[in-house]
């Protein structure tokens, strides 16, 4: 690894970039996400493949960012008068979803056979999966691949398609495995019949590390937005052990279905320091992530190759917080994305007064609103960047 956080992204899954507004928290995620995918090849994303760029997810949280956006809820379906709701994953399940599924070279060819499987049955409309055991469509069979038979004490048997699949991987059915013998006896059918193949998952677990970037995460209410993911989140409880039970589940196929972040997820968020609505990130969140400062000294050392922008950006900094000039706390560092765009280009008026008037002004102008010194101190601050003597 040619990053120092990339390493610690790796022991402790998530980690939150904090600093001043500009100090590239957002850019220096992004060289993370590659230094990682690319095993420390590269720290550009446009190096990436087009398979290693699917490895990294990114959404920008805000303040009307919810659960059913991160993960899963309700989206109308339809137009006109005729509308539905279909239940949707969210940016992260789905994300989460895609990390977890096993890699091409696991042998899985469960849905080319039932294709065949739901081909003949749509036919025939019964098939003898093996002596006295014949199924028909259920009532669900279009929305979920329900079948059933009738047993010989009189009572139904129900089973479907996502049942089967747990079986065929293995694991049971149901909770409980009730009628997986039965499931085994479908499968069998579809091994002799239609060319389903044993399934093989030790050679395709997706062991390739995965990385969702959550830009200004502290712009969103974070107990609203993960809900129950509040536990699984937690770097102890990656994996089927930390599953839960979602918010939706009574909508799911299999209503005891639980969703967990796979163990190849990394998390990444980003986070200004004087945002007004950090305060929300209470500590019992703050006790699942590792908090790393980005300085404006080290957002100018990632970020500018040029001395005079360097200085320039010292020059201004160094008066900003002066107990004695503009008297901030280094939370209010103006860090190095603003001064990126004139790196190179030299120090004269003519190039550094349009970010003066343009950029750096205004946000002065904010950081001192209210102050009954807000002028002189802003005036200070011009005379320093712009390198003009002070009068003794």
């Amino acid at each position: 690894m040619q990053l120092k956080g990339s390493s610690l992204l790796i022991n402790s899954k998530n980690i939150i970039l904090q600093g001043a507004p500009g100090t590239g928290k957002t850019f220096l995620a992004k060289l993370m996400a590659a230094d990682i995918i690319s095993n420390g090849e590269t720290t550009d994303l446009n190096n990436l493949t087009e398979e290693q760029q699917n490895q990294i997810g990114f959404v920008q949280f805000h303040p009307s960012y919810d659960y059913t956006d991160f993960v899963e809820g309700l989206r109308p379906t339809g137009s006109g008068t005729n509308v539905g709701f279909e239940l949707v994953p969210g940016i992260f399940k789905a994300f989460c979803e895609k990390a977890y599924k096993p890699t091409v070279n696991s042998i899985d060819n469960f849905e080319q056979s039932w294709d065949k499987f739901v081909e003949e049955m749509d036919e025939k409309q019964e098939i003898e999966v093996a002596p006295g055991y014949t199924y028909h469509p259920s009532e669900s069979w279009e929305a979920d691949g329900g079948i059933m038979r009738t047993t010989d004490k009189g009572y139904n048997q129900y089973i479907n398609k996502s049942q089967l699949y747990k079986v065929y991987r293995g694991l049971p059915g149901v909770p409980k495995r009730g009628h997986d013998n039965f499931r085994k006896k479908v499968l069998q059918f579809m091994k002799d019949h239609l060319e389903l193949l044993d399934f093989k998952a030790a050679e395709g677990v997706n062991d390739k590390p995965y990385i969702f970037i959550i830009d200004e995460i502290n712009r969103a209410e974070i107990s609203k937005v993960l809900g129950e993911l509040f536990f699984s989140i937690d770097p102890e409880y990656r994996g089927p052990k930390g599953g839960v039970l979602t918010q939706y589940s009574n909508l799911h196929d299999d209503k005891d279905e639980k969703f967990f972040i796979p163990k190849n997820v990394y998390i990444i968020g980003t986070m200004n320091d004087i945002d007004r609505s950090v305060d929300i990130f209470d500590f019992a969140m703050r006790r699942r992530f590792t908090f790393i400062e980005i300085t404006a000294k080290q957002s100018a050392d990632n970020m500018l190759n040029n001395d005079d922008t360097k200085n320039l950006m010292a020059r201004l900094n160094q008066v900003l917080v002066d107990k004695n000039k503009g008297g901030l706390t280094r939370d209010y560092e103006i860090g190095a994305s603003y001064f990126k765009p004139i790196d190179g280009a030299g120090a004269s008026k003519e190039i550094i007064e349009p970010l003066w008037d343009n950029k750096l002004q205004p946000l002065l102008i904010d950081y001192f609103r209210g102050e009954h010194e807000a002028e002189k101190k802003i005036k200070l601050i011009e005379n320093a960047y712009f390198a003009i003597q002070e009068e003794d």
